[in-house]
């Protein structure tokens, strides 16, 4: 029958052990904007390293803390709990942080998918702010939907929603074709210099009297919009031509 030092013995063993783990173990600093994450970021990492003494998490999570979070758990770090006292910091925590029913709704109601956000990033993001027990229901499906473009929404109004990630994924490649297919009309560099030309001379051209120009063909064929500024202007006397123009003599 083991005696009261031997359970000793055992305890300081299994301390020194958690000691020795925690020497590789990589605290980030606290989120207060998404503390549920945070803490299940920080216990796999307990995890990995084998750290179970609930005394050990409870001085690596306050090292963590900047001077505002450690302010407004400074009862609980100056006196811990003799028992759990890792498990006391953590409720304290998530009271004070975490988002109540009300906050998640506005938040997941309010997400936008703006710019190049792809819709797998938005149902990611709506995720995050559920409760870590809550499974997928219809306000979540209907919240993710309404913000899809109309033309995506339609080709999933019927889809399963009990795999969230995979119904997101989904609308990603439906959103690449969308925009893929979409045509780009591409505008040359000569193109551009004859558009801009022709606004320049539309620009500067003289006022034009009613008596037709000397040297002007007396018809005035070559009074043509689609001429440039030197025929227009003084027919088979223009020393220069300028793109586009429908000149005959070119």
């Amino acid at each position: 029958m083991p005696k009261d030092g031997d359970n000793v013995r055992v305890q300081a063993e299994h301390s020194s052990l958690d000691l020795l783990n925690t020497v590789s173990v990589k605290v980030s600093a606290f989120w207060p904007d998404s503390a549920e994450a945070w803490f299940v970021q920080v216990e796999g990492q307990f995890a990995l390293k084998g750290v179970t003494s609930s005394t050990t998490k409870f001085y690596y999570w306050v090292s963590s803390f900047n001077q505002e979070t450690a302010n407004q758990v400074l009862d609980l770090i100056k006196s811990p709990p003799s028992s759990e006292p890792y498990e006391a910091l953590k409720n304290w925590l998530l009271k004070l942080f975490a988002l109540n029913d009300y906050q998640r709704y506005e938040a997941i109601s309010n997400l936008p998918l703006s710019g190049d956000m792809k819709p797998s990033k938005l149902m990611s993001n709506m995720l995050a702010l559920l409760p870590v027990d809550h499974k997928p229901c219809f306000f979540l499906r209907g919240a993710f939907l309404k913000r899809l473009p109309a033309d995506v929404r339609a080709h999933q109004l019927r889809d399963d929603f009990s795999d969230p990630i995979s119904l997101a994924l989904k609308a990603d490649e439906i959103y690449k074709s969308r925009v893929s297919s979409s045509p780009v009309y591409a505008v040359s560099s000569a193109q551009e210099e004859s558009v801009n030309s022709v606004r320049s001379s539309a620009t500067n051209r003289p006022h034009r009297s009613a008596t037709p120009h000397a040297g002007s063909h007396q018809d005035n064929r070559w009074l043509s919009p689609t001429m440039c500024y030197y025929h227009s202007s003084w027919g088979s006397k223009a020393k220069k031509c300028r793109a586009p123009c429908s000149w005959s003599g070119n």
